[in-house]
């Protein structure tokens, strides 16, 4: 089922944090297979409705205050339809489902779902269901070729395509989609049960870690030193880190490690703040400070300076520690210093997934 969203009003879209608002609360349709956005005054709108509204799957328009009446009025117009007056807004007659500022209409295969919102405001109801047509999926510790060769097979029989990417190394994305008679559910559950622990499958896996940390209570505190705090940004841009997170420490100097997470002086001299030693100290320290279940840490050079011989620009010691496992390893990296630390970051989590897998997953 394809699933389109048509934004039309410019102070919608030129909004970035209200745009990303929106598409969250429509993770539930899966992929928005397109993203139109057009001025409340561009004269697109009516030859663009007219061509969207036949067809199959879901059209969502969210408009702004000024389009929203005339949008409606349109859509009534193009379904032979007339105006009510419902929860104090009008919409068109034929409206199956309506809630407040919202309506649904049916137009043969297609559901159309009409949504006023405002930025500073809470978006509306969405009134549209999605359906499994696609999902994602996130591998654990198997090559890119390695997952292919076990997935095409599946793929095949239950006629699902998919496609996959490699965020850090030892974690792959896949994203997936049925064909017209494909069957999406059967597949996934056949991944799982090929794969086990393996496997996640999640839109948001950030959102996936807290529901499993929360429902098990258990916490995680982060040492974060060349990601200066985005381990913590990632896992609190999510609702209900509140309740796993109590805190963590950025610790860039070697004085801040050896005073607030107790990194031993002679470590921090004879290994220096980017090694194995030093990352295992801090995992205990911030552990033991945060009295978390799980710690993550993290050290090492993103660059452009700053590197040596022996420890160039892209070294990075990650490690992560529950109270009956530690796993610390030392990555390589490459690219700027932004992609470095995006790549920590995200290796950051991969670890914690690992260490975490035979409580949580």
């Amino acid at each position: 089922m394809k699933n389109r969203l048509i934004i039309i009003g410019k102070n919608l879209y030129l909004n970035p944090p209200f745009m990303e608002y929106i598409e969250r609360e429509l993770e539930h349709l899966g992929f928005l297979e397109q993203i139109t956005k057009l001025p409340e005054t561009s004269s697109e709108i009516v030859p663009l409705l007219q061509e969207q509204i036949s067809g199959e799957g879901n059209i969502v328009i969210v408009a702004n205050k000024k389009a929203f009446a005339p949008i409606s009025k349109l859509l009534a117009t193009m379904t032979d339809d007339t105006l009510v007056l419902k929860e104090s807004i009008l919409i068109p007659s034929k409206s199956e489902v309506y809630d407040d500022n919202s309506f649904l209409l049916r137009y043969g295969e297609r559901s159309v779902n009409v949504v006023m919102a405002e930025p500073g405001k809470t978006v509306p109801l969405f009134l549209v269901e999605g359906e499994k047509r696609q999902g994602v999926i996130h591998i654990f510790n198997i090559d890119e070729e390695g997952a292919e060769a076990l997935l095409d097979p599946l793929a095949k029989s239950y006629e699902v395509e998919f496609s996959s990417t490699a965020l850090t190394p030892g974690w792959l994305v896949v994203e997936c989609g049925a064909r017209k008679f494909g069957r999406m559910e059967n597949f996934l559950k056949s991944v799982k049960q090929l794969m086990g622990e393996k496997v996640i499958e999640s839109t948001d896996i950030i959102s996936y870690l807290i529901n499993r940390l929360s429902r098990a209570q258990k916490s995680v505190t982060f040492a974060e030193s060349c990601t200066g705090g985005r381990i913590a940004a990632k896992l609190t841009s999510k609702a209900g880190s509140s309740t796993v997170f109590k805190g963590s420490l950025v610790t860039y100097s070697n004085r801040l490690k050896a005073g607030w997470l107790g990194v031993e002086k002679e470590v921090l001299e004879k290994f220096g703040a980017v090694s194995k030693e030093c990352v295992e100290q801090m995992l205990t320290g911030a552990k033991e400070i945060a009295g978390a279940d799980y710690a993550v840490a993290v050290s090492g050079i993103a660059g452009p300076g700053g590197g040596t011989p022996q420890k160039p620009v892209g070294t990075v010691i990650i490690g992560a520690m529950s109270d009956t496992h530690t796993i610390v390893e030392e990555l390589h990296f490459e690219g700027d210093r932004n992609y470095i630390q995006d790549q920590s970051v995200l290796y950051a989590y991969k670890l914690l997934f690992q260490v975490a897998s035979d409580e949580l997953f």
